[in-house]
């Protein structure tokens, strides 16, 4: 699990340094988010959503003479979900890195740039606590999950919504447990 995590960071890096080598419209900066998780599960389980944060690195290549631009970030993520158990509240957090790959569309006038995008998102999961719910509860480390969003950029500061879904969350077959966010974020552009 280590060893994913620092293979995801060493191509976040590098691919970010090659491209900002190759390109003078590279920007990297910084971005925090809050909001609102929760599953959707194939059991019955009743859920109940939960505060959500992130927060990490982002690196956006502009496409030159085209309003496209392809955005990459690394991301230390905390979500999760309440459950009802047996009359019991029983919240199921998870700890994630995530690499979400997005390709997005803009236009502007002047500093404010209004943007609308989407793409994948890569996630190893570094701890949950699938364990306090079952014995039995096994996470899926590695998943692939999906996001779209709108955003503005006022100069070097950027802000967004997105929705994100994960797929599935556990290896137990049968049991399909998918994490979905909401978040909203602001970043700043370091360069």
């Amino acid at each position: 699990m280590k060893k994913s995590i620092l293979f995801i960071a060493f191509n976040f890096m590098f691919i970010s340094s090659a491209l900002f080598a190759q390109d003078k419209t590279i920007n990297v900066g910084v971005k925090g988010s809050a909001g609102m998780s929760g599953f959707s599960n194939n059991l019955g389980l009743s859920s109940d959503t939960r505060q959500s944060w992130e927060g990490g690195l982002m690196l956006r290549a502009n496409i030159p003479n085209l309003p496209i631009y392809v955005q990459t970030e690394l991301l230390y993520t905390n979500t999760g979900g309440t459950f009802e158990l047996d009359n019991a509240s029983q919240d199921l957090v998870l700890n994630k890195v995530e690499v979400p790959i997005l390709l997005g569309g803009k236009m502007g006038i002047g500093n404010i740039t209004a943007r609308a995008y989407g793409g994948v998102v890569a996630q190893q999961i570094v701890k949950d606590n699938f364990s306090d719910i079952s014995s039995d509860l096994n996470a899926n480390e590695f998943s692939w999950g999906w996001q779209v969003g709108l955003g503005v950029d006022i100069k070097k500061f950027t802000v967004d919504t997105k929705y994100q879904q994960s797929a599935n969350s556990v290896t137990n077959p049968g049991i399909d447990l998918q994490s979905q966010q909401f978040t909203v974020s602001v970043g700043y552009f370091i360069w």
